[in-house]
């Protein structure tokens, strides 16, 4: 704890002259600042465990013509780029580094979470006789490979979350055709508040998960 200058002079003071009161005197002190660390650690401190876990939905109301008769398996990967492969909620500043909003994280890492999120709602438009999250195609599936590139707030040179941005790139294979993509969503972010930069997550996974199933229908149909 640092105290200015007038007091630390008072203290030593008072301290010389009377010592019956260091006692007194000095417990206090101490547990100011021992209060003052420990607020300071879990505000600071970015290893103190999550306080806050914050839950992503699938899409639902998804739905399209079934074109070719019959509901093929579909396996899925889905991995991140360095960076994005941990559950903390993180937001891009200006200057390219990677910021992790205070106590904020999903249930798991982000690749667990939106290959969950995304897995159940391509399972929900009922277009595929199952949807299953593998390294690879088995038997006559199609096999639908994602990177999540982005999916973090937006911070401008003051440090305030204005936008947040979702992309992804990978490729659809089915039977002999093969179409690689990207699909990619900015939401605005109105307020500064916590609450507010998850919604964005949100709503821009929904776009982009609309995306992703068009680009599957165009290549597959």
């Amino acid at each position: 704890m640092i105290l200015p200058n007038w007091c630390t002079a008072n203290l030593i003071i008072q301290w010389r002259l009377n010592p019956e009161m260091n006692t007194k005197l000095l417990l206090p002190v101490l547990a100011v600042a021992a209060s003052l660390i420990t607020a300071c650690s879990g505000v600071m401190d970015s290893a103190q465990p999550a306080r806050q876990y914050y839950m992503l939905q699938p899409l639902s109301g998804l739905s399209v013509a079934d074109s070719v008769g019959e509901s093929p398996s579909l396996s899925m990967h889905l991995g991140a780029v360095p960076g994005l492969d941990s559950d903390w909620i993180q937001a891009l500043g200006s200057n390219a580094q990677l910021t992790r909003y205070a106590n904020a994280r999903w249930p798991d890492s982000l690749p667990e979470v939106l290959g969950s999120v995304i897995q159940r709602s391509l399972a929900s438009t009922g277009r595929f006789a199952s949807v299953d999250l593998a390294s690879h195609a088995s038997g006559g599936a199609w096999f639908l490979q994602l990177e999540v590139q982005k999916f973090y707030g937006r911070q401008d040179a003051a440090g305030k979350t204005t936008s947040v941005s979702v992309g992804l790139s990978g490729s659809v294979e089915c039977g002999e055709r093969r179409q690689s993509f990207t699909a990619e969503k900015s939401v605005p972010v109105g307020a500064e508040r916590l609450s507010t930069v998850v919604a964005a997550h949100q709503q821009g996974l929904d776009d982009v998960t609309r995306q992703l199933l068009n680009k599957i229908t165009e290549t597959c149909q």
